[in-house]
């Protein structure tokens, strides 16, 4: 399973990319010449969906505060082309994965809700961690919050290897 960080890097909306971002595309192809499953969940399509819009609304109207107002860019019609470009890819991200729903009924939401206030780990990691638990999955992920989640996790940023090594 890919974390929504780095199908960003992926498909190249996150305008920071870094130098060892590019390895998340290396990795992505040979696991789909290797005939391998990639999972993708409604969280993780839904936060890529909205984080890519954001990043390049934000970078279209960075020097015009009147009209950064993000809600508003489903009603203009010079930003529903890029909204249209982010459906697409992922509607084929949908293509190359395998769907599964995040979250199950028997999930303890409020756990979920009690932890995140913690501080310690973000909401919607919480939730792609236990679904990545429950179905024995590998994550793919730049996001240090999973380094110690009790995954099988595979980065390539490197302060984790660096605090791993």
């Amino acid at each position: 399973m890919f974390d929504t960080n780095v199908w960003i890097f992926i498909d190249g909306y996150d305008p920071r990319q870094k130098a060892y971002t590019s390895c998340y595309s290396d990795f992505y192809l040979s696991l789909l010449k290797s005939d391998n499953t990639i999972v993708v969940n409604d969280y993780v399509l839904g936060e890529y969906f909205n984080r890519a819009c954001r990043i390049q609304y934000d970078l279209k109207y960075e020097d015009d505060p009147p009209k950064r107002h993000f809600k508003r860019r489903r009603q203009g019609e010079d930003f529903k082309e890029f909204m249209e470009t982010v459906r697409d890819t992922c509607l084929g991200i949908l293509d190359h994965c395998e769907y599964e729903p995040a979250v199950r009924t028997d999930c303890l939401m409020a756990e979920f809700i009690t932890e995140a206030g913690s501080g310690t780990i973000d909401f919607s990691d919480i939730i792609i961690r236990e679904h990545c638990l429950a179905n024995d999955y590998v994550l793919v992920s730049d996001d240090a919050d999973f380094a110690d989640c009790g995954l099988d996790f595979v980065t390539a940023n490197p302060k984790v290897l660096g605090k791993t090594t």
